[in-house]
């Protein structure tokens, strides 16, 4: 296991890295509230010639589950676009929050929104990176809060070579008991790509 942390400098994400004494390091490649497009990194080649490693965190406002156009298909774009950049810089997959719909009738509809999201993507040649799907503190009708809920999502993502991201954190906001927590999200996943030991 390689530890590491988010990055607070995203203009030199590797120099905050190695002053952590860090093995992997998340940063951003757009600003987390926006819906920029992903320019090139003034420090890609130094990112890319470290041996630290890198992950990117896609931008918060993406929800591909959701059933409004308006915001599901900038956020399939934003996906593509936020994989391509994190692409670009030797990361090793693209963090992407699991998403909420408007009620739990919508449910079975966001999951199929995310299965499209892959299907679709595969037509092009599939992510530039893997998609590792992080899930969810809270909210009501949230694709990736429980963990029944995950394996619901699983089913239909999981063949897509979906990776997973456990924010434990957010397990337990969700009211997942955190014992056995790994164990638990493995047999519904299969893989852990990711750790976000957040102390909220």
């Amino acid at each position: 296991m390689r530890i590491g942390a988010h990055v607070r400098d995203e203009s030199d994400p590797i120099g905050f890295g190695e002053k952590l004494g860090a093995e992997v390091v998340q940063l951003f490649v757009v600003d987390p509230q926006s819906w920029d497009k992903p320019q090139p990194h003034p420090r890609a080649a130094e990112i890319l010639a470290s041996p630290i490693d890198v992950v990117v965190h896609s931008s918060y406002q993406i929800n591909v589950a959701s059933l409004n156009n308006r915001l599901r298909m900038p956020s399939r774009n934003a996906v593509a676009q936020q994989a391509k950049a994190a692409a670009d810089l030797g990361a090793f997959g693209l963090v992407v929050h699991g998403g909420h719909v408007r009620s739990d009738a919508e449910l079975d509809t966001g999951i199929d929104n995310w299965r499209k999201l892959f299907e679709r993507q595969q037509d092009k040649g599939g992510f530039a990176v893997p998609i590792l799907i992080e899930n969810t503190a809270g909210g009501n009708h949230a694709m990736a809060r429980h963990f029944d809920s995950i394996a619901r999502l699983w089913d239909a993502v999981g063949d897509y070579g979906a990776g997973f991201c456990l924010d434990t954190c957010h397990a337990w906001a969700g009211g997942e008991e955190l014992v056995g927590v790994v164990e638990r999200i493995k047999a519904i996943t299969g893989r852990i790509d990711l750790v976000h030991l957040n102390s909220s």
